[in-house]
């Protein structure tokens, strides 16, 4: 039998939260950091118990109070997201691979592997699929 592991979320690394460059740019700063400490208090708030539509209906109370919209499905997701992961560390990142909050290991760059002598077409090391 498979566990299964919530969209976005390692046990290792915790939740991680990918936001797409046309919905940052959408928002203000203001609006920006206001998703990212709402999401934050929510994510630390979800392991109370609370239903993922509970949270899902809080998140879009506390989001639209501060100007940020997203369509009704965003919340349910975000919500049953925060509440899987509830407890786990929580990361969030844009699709730039630009650190919003967390840890830096959530971040793509952080998980790039090493190929050593990839770029010397000469070294008998370089893979024969590049």
């Amino acid at each position: 039998m498979t566990e299964q592991v919530p969209v976005g979320h390692t046990p290792d690394r915790g939740l991680t939260i990918t936001l797409s460059t046309p919905f940052v740019e959408s928002l203000s700063p203001e609006q920006l950091d206001h998703y990212v400490r709402t999401v934050v208090a929510m994510g630390e708030s979800a392991n109370d118990g609370t239903s993922p539509s509970d949270l899902a209906e809080r998140l879009k109370d506390a989001l639209e109070s501060g100007g940020v919209q997203l369509p009704p499905t965003s919340y349910d997701r975000l919500g049953e997201q925060l509440t899987e992961s509830s407890g786990a560390p929580l990361s969030i990142i844009t699709d730039k691979d630009q650190l919003l909050y967390g840890e830096e290991d959530a971040t793509a760059a952080a998980h790039r592997p090493a190929v050593p002598d990839a770029a010397d077409p000469d070294s008998d090391n370089r893979p024969t699929y590049s």
